[in-house]
């Protein structure tokens, strides 16, 4: 999945680049895409304090451009974008992240505690920390330690501590990486900024 760089000179910029009725994104970009490739889309605009990566796809190609057509899974945070543009949304109540996160759908095993081992998918990774779903979320502070197949590689291992939860509709927990110089977040921060550095991400 090849990484694309979205740029917005201003907030009316991106409120008018985004197609509500078609629901997609009009990206005026000299990159060329073929109908249907998959693309992840970094976007940025003023006073935006993070450049949040969304997966999409290109669903026409355009004079001067692209249109785009985010993912569902990445649909809420597209929303969250649009109230942060309109204003909907104050940047002074937003987090700002010290590490980008990168969208996933990466095979974990996790084990909390030293309990037993449960299988599970990371939904969104960056150097550090990470969302790992699950039905019943445990409580945070909690030790958790993570074999985290990344490509083909041999899955990385790294532990951290829950950091929050999240409960309803797609419950999970964030992990909030420990030991920064182990092994496995040093071939973590490899990967990632490999990534990054390639354009090229297939998480």
């Amino acid at each position: 999945m090849r990484l694309l760089t979205l740029a917005f000179p201003s907030q009316g910029d991106f409120l008018a680049a985004h197609d509500e009725k078609s629901g997609t994104l009009l990206a005026h970009t000299k990159t060329e895409a073929t109908k249907g490739e998959a693309l992840l889309v970094e976007i940025a605009f003023p006073r935006l304090p993070n450049r949040p990566l969304v997966r999409a796809h290109c669903s026409e190609i355009v004079d001067g451009g692209l249109r785009l057509r985010v993912d569902d899974a990445d649909a809420s945070t597209l929303d969250f974008l649009l109230k942060i543009a309109r204003g909907d949304v104050s940047v002074e109540s937003t987090v700002h992240r010290e590490h980008k996160r990168f969208p996933s759908a990466l095979s974990v095993e996790y084990t909390l505690d030293a309990g037993a081992a449960m299988i599970s998918q990371v939904e969104d990774l960056s150097i550090g920390g990470c969302f790992v779903r699950a039905h019943r979320p445990p409580a945070v502070g909690a030790l958790v330690t993570l074999d985290i197949t990344v490509l083909d590689e041999t899955p990385v291992h790294v532990t951290g501590h829950v950091a929050w939860v999240r409960a309803g509709d797609n419950p999970g927990f964030g992990v909030e990486f420990d030991a920064a110089e182990s092994p496995g977040a040093k071939k973590l921060r490899t990967i990632l900024r490999r990534a990054l550095g390639t354009g090229e991400v297939d998480l």
